[in-house]
């Protein structure tokens, strides 16, 4: 939501763009002999993929200040409506006046025009451009003096909302919506606008999880992550027969012939232990941390007929 106008501030990039846009008898006028401000009634909501939208049908009402007694009109144009026009009447200075604002469905705009004398814009009503409006506008304010009238502009988007329901097979694994964070697995997330979003569950130690889906008006979205552990691989060679314990346990045999017994692995660190098949060759004890996603060697040669393991 953007407000333009006395006492509530600057507008964002995108109101300024706005702003810039709209033609001129719909803007703020320089020189004008009062001011007018005005914000929304009711606060909009910040869903879990950033945007800030309001449920239908809408914020409910505007609330207009001006800092001298004044005549005040809003004219409210939504994506495809054609303009309404609400008129206020004379309203006292420094005091919110609540302007009731009609049901709307996405991006909606206010202008809200305040006037020291009368300033009839019924002609607006059901102008099906923003450029109509403004000449309906223009001539109803060609009698007043110079200054005589100025104009606040609101921006506010009713959403559609639809909820997601996100389960893990990793109890408490992170979940975020288009990358925002939305809680912890198990967790239902209300208020997510409708739209494809990705859904993407993580733990550490485990692989993650990311899934594109479709949020339905009013509907729940079901996602089940299935979270596997994430593997390293542990590599061994030897120059000659062995055996290979990994934790106490036979993991199998190296041939002897340069092919490499690959065991995968939870990430740790782990006791191995090679056990030539020639009695006369001394068995090779390692601690060795196992990585996930990545391969730990370990390489045991013969020479001089003395046999070692080494991790590279």
């Amino acid at each position: 939501m953007k407000t333009t106008g006395w006492k509530w501030g600057a507008v964002g990039v995108l109101g300024a763009a706005l702003v810039a846009c709209v033609p001129a008898p719909l803007r703020a006028q320089p020189g004008a002999q009062l001011q007018v401000g005005a914000r929304l009634s009711a606060p909009a909501i910040t869903t879990v993929t950033g945007e800030t939208l309001y449920r239908p049908p809408g914020p409910g009402a505007l609330l207009v200040t001006t800092d001298t007694p004044a005549f005040v009109s809003s004219l409210v144009l939504t994506s495809g409506q054609p303009v309404q026009v609400v008129t206020v009447g004379a309203v006292p200075a420094g005091t919110d006046v609540p302007v009731a604002l009609p049901a709307a469905s996405g991006f909606t705009q206010v202008y809200t025009v305040a006037s020291v004398q009368p300033l009839d814009v019924s002609a607006a009503q059901g102008a099906r451009s923003l450029d109509d409006a403004a000449r309906a506008v223009q001539a109803a304010a060609q009698g007043l003096p110079a200054g005589a009238y100025t104009v606040a502009t609101t921006t506010y988007t009713v959403g559609r909302f639809g909820t997601l329901r996100v389960t893990a097979s990793e109890p408490g694994a992170e979940v975020r919506v288009d990358g925002h964070p939305a809680g912890y697995a198990p967790v239902e997330i209300p208020d997510v606008p409708v739209a494809s979003v990705t859904v993407s569950v993580s733990a550490p130690g485990l692989s993650g999880h990311s899934q594109r889906v479709t949020v339905t008006e009013n509907g729940v979205t079901e996602v089940r992550a299935v979270l596997a552990p994430l593997m390293g691989t542990l590599s061994v060679s030897s120059d000659v027969p062995a055996q290979v314990l990994v934790g106490g346990r036979v993991a199998g045999q190296v041939p002897g012939d340069g092919r490499a017994l690959r065991v995968s692995l939870r990430p740790g660190t782990v006791g191995v232990n090679v056990l030539p098949l020639d009695p006369a060759l001394r068995p090779q004890n390692l601690l060795v941390r196992v990585r996930a996603s990545q391969v730990t060697t370990i390489r045991c040669t013969l020479s001089a007929g003395v046999y070692g393991c080494v991790t590279p």
